[in-house]
């Protein structure tokens, strides 16, 4: 049951395994278990639910027939996640990506709630609540890393015979920091996806697979050069401070350097490398040959750890998807003259309603919402 609860809520599940596990929430032996099972999980994909809780309980209960005796406490709360539980699974299918109840309301805009995900070397999949914390543990019981809140923990004694590689995988409107067995930080920006080892081998080359954006500070070690790998780049770095942007959707690979040195390698042009100093940026297009580099204020590129965003220079179209990234939204803009219009903006840690407010008051640029996506005329 266990795992057909995980599935409903990674939104892997099947019609036929919601029928199942429609069928084991309704035998007794499976309510202790059922409650908690849903204590440890509810909060992932319930938090726009909240509110509603006592409502959506009251009226499951209405439709149940139920003792005329006083309940007790304990039955009180078992039912009272139990209602929960039958309301997610009666809109599982129809809306398996989200797991949300949508508000039909016109004017209000709910960002898409889905949950951080650690897939281990066997291809299970484990869901990461950010509000709690857990050993992660791999096929043989072992325990490989530490999960305190929004960040994972890898630094402790770990020895591995062969190299064997989790992934994290960050939806859109949620990030997360991790910590690898060498000491390395990676902060992983939204709708991004990081493969990597378990533990690193004492010599050798230190090499992780990216999609999408990180923030790395690596740990300086002379004899294990760190490999970053991406769709179009290899980037090479001994310890360094650097930001990494290689989304599938973009038309670009982009890394820019806080601090020490990296090398930048195209796979169409192995034979080219070029090496980025501090506070420049180097950028490879799709549809380019060459890798350009330029001179940055590094502070716009890295201000997404903090929560902020800062557009500089920037069509409105590609501030569009980075929006729709950050608060797990869907914009669309029929405006084609305003898509390839330049803008340079910035704010601080703020709603998607306030960043939509303040492009309509400051740039005269009018929306509506309708079935929860905001539309640009």
């Amino acid at each position: 049951m266990n795992k057909l609860v995980i599935k409903l809520i990674v939104g892997t599940i099947t019609k036929e395994e919601i029928i199942e596990l429609q069928r084991l929430s309704k035998e007794s032996k499976n309510k202790k278990k059922l409650e908690s099972i849903l204590r440890k999980y509810h909060d992932l994909n319930l938090s726009l639910l909240e509110n509603d809780l006592d409502k959506a309980h009251q009226k499951i209960i209405k439709g149940i027939r139920v003792n005329d005796r006083k309940v007790r406490k304990p039955y009180f709360y078992w039912t009272k996640y139990a209602a929960v539980f039958l309301i997610l699974l009666s809109i599982a299918w129809v809306f398996k990506d989200s797991f949300l109840k949508t508000n039909t309301n016109e004017t209000n805009l709910f960002p898409k709630d889905e949950i951080i995900t650690l897939e281990l070397s066997n291809g299970d999949i484990l869901p990461i609540n950010i509000f709690e914390s857990q050993k992660i543990k791999n096929t043989d019981g072992k325990i490989v890393s530490y999960q305190n809140a929004d960040s994972l923990n890898y630094t402790f004694e770990n020895a591995e015979t062969k190299l064997t590689y989790n992934t994290l995988n960050i939806p859109n409107g949620k990030q997360f920091k991790l910590r690898l067995s060498d000491g390395t930080m990676v902060h992983l920006n939204s709708g991004s996806s990081l493969k990597y080892p378990v533990s690193f081998f004492s010599s050798g080359s230190r090499e992780v697979f990216l999609e999408g954006e990180a923030y790395f500070d690596v740990d300086h070690d002379k004899n294990r050069p760190f490999l970053v790998n991406t769709n179009n780049l290899n980037i090479n770095v001994l310890g360094t401070k650097f930001n990494v942007s290689s989304y599938n959707e973009d038309a670009f690979t982009e890394v820019v350097l806080v601090e020490g040195s990296v090398a930048l390698q195209d796979f169409k042009n192995l034979d080219t490398s070029i090496v980025l100093e501090p506070k420049q940026k180097g950028i490879l297009k799709n549809n380019s040959q060459n890798i350009e580099v330029s001179l940055v204020n590094t502070a716009f590129y890295t201000a997404w750890i903090d929560g902020k965003l800062v557009f500089r220079n920037m069509s409105f179209n590609t501030i569009i998807k980075k929006l729709e990234r950050h608060y797990s939204v869907q914009i669309e803009n029929n405006n084609k003259i305003l898509g390839e219009e330049i803008f340079n903006a910035s704010f601080d840690p703020m709603t998607i309603e306030e960043v939509l407010s303040s492009f309509k008051e400051t740039h005269k640029i009018n929306y509506t919402i309708k079935n929860n996506k905001v539309l640009i005329n």
